[in-house]
């Protein structure tokens, strides 16, 4: 499954929501306040205002146990450890722009090369994301906005080599996706399809990737927001499904802090591993 924030960028990076908007834990009416858009698997449409730029690190575990290295037997257990670190600017308004980066380990007990050689372990730098979001309609007195956000995958990340597993997907990727938020009193919703694409390099027959994800979160308490997300993803070439599920809390706090914790769980897949992921994440504007 494609994670979004940092479960997200683990595969390809997506937006959570713009903290620069203001201190919504001081708010004195919670049902008056607008509630947190941001996600750990689903894009929302709230860019960053201009002029902000927002950071996040975090650290997300993939793991399975039946194997992880696409094009590669699977017959073990795999696991990833990955850390991340995204920076997000407001640009003007309606539009921000975002640069992600990461390093981390794996471990592929199934990773075999057609010469018989089968490196377990591996790590070093991922490969980067770079993206922009474009609000283009916000109805303020509905609580509704929709976006436009694309993303490219550059394969910066340390290669595969016969005595080590790499953590990069090798080629070049863009993805485009449709975002929507809606807010209903202390209820948020977010939606997103998405579609993204091989664009150079050889991707193992990968022809392309649709998305499609959707978000629900209560906000409980003034900062306080557990979520729970249906995540689903179908791979053009390998024919793979794969249905998700992503259980998170978001605590916002302070002057513009935020911390995300959560879990995502494959739960149905047709040709495609059924993974784990979890992620812990904060986020400031700076």
């Amino acid at each position: 499954m494609r994670p979004t924030g940092c479960l997200l960028t683990l595969l390809l990076s997506a937006p959570a929501a713009a903290i620069a908007s203001g201190d919504r834990s001081a708010a004195p009416d919670l049902a008056a306040a607008t509630p947190e858009h941001g996600k750990a698997a689903t894009a929302d449409a709230s860019p960053v205002e201009p002029g902000v730029l927002e950071a996040e690190i975090c650290y997300g575990p993939t793991w399975n146990d039946r194997g992880g290295a696409a094009g590669f037997d699977r017959s073990g257990p795999a696991e990833a450890h990955v850390f991340t670190a995204t920076a997000t600017r407001g640009l003007v308004q309606d539009v921000d722009v975002r640069l992600s980066m990461g390093f981390g380990t794996v471990r592929d007990t199934a990773h075999l090369h057609a010469d018989g050689s089968a490196p377990r372990h591996g790590g070093g730098l991922s490969d980067a994301t770079v993206g922009a979001r474009w609000r283009f309609l916000n109805l303020a007195s509905q609580a509704f906005e929709m976006a436009l956000t694309a993303d490219a995958v550059v394969p910066v990340g340390s290669p595969h080599t016969p005595t080590r597993v790499g953590m990069t997907q090798e080629y070049w990727s863009a993805r485009g996706a449709l975002v929507a938020t809606k807010d209903l009193g202390r209820l948020t919703a977010n939606g997103e399809i998405a579609w993204a694409v091989p664009v150079s390099g050889d991707a193992g027959g990968l022809r392309s990737t649709a998305q499609a994800n959707a978000a629900l979160g209560y906000e409980l308490s003034a900062g306080l927001q557990p979520e729970l997300e249906v995540n689903y993803q179908a791979s053009l070439g390998p024919g793979s499904q794969v249905l998700g599920v992503t259980a998170g809390l978001i605590a916002s706090f302070g002057d513009g802090y935020r911390v995300v914790g959560a879990v995502q769980r494959g739960v149905w897949g047709r040709n495609a591993i059924q993974t784990t992921s979890a992620v812990l994440a904060f986020k400031t504007a700076l």
